[in-house]
């Protein structure tokens, strides 16, 4: 588990921003959301402000 991949924010956002692949990214080692589950999160909104580099929970 310490060494898997995760979806972080590949760039700052702005609060009701939509997450696109341009702006999320798998990187590893991670502690966010597996990859399995990029394909839900494409299209979503945000709900805040995050900041580059935000793991997704």
């Amino acid at each position: 588990m310490r060494f898997r991949c995760s979806v972080d924010i590949a760039a700052d956002l702005n609060a009701e921003d939509r997450l696109t692949r341009e702006n999320i990214r798998v990187i590893r080692p991670g502690f966010g959301l597996a990859p399995k589950h990029d394909e839900t999160l494409l299209g979503r909104r945000v709900n805040r402000d995050p900041a580059m580099g935000t793991a997704m929970a």
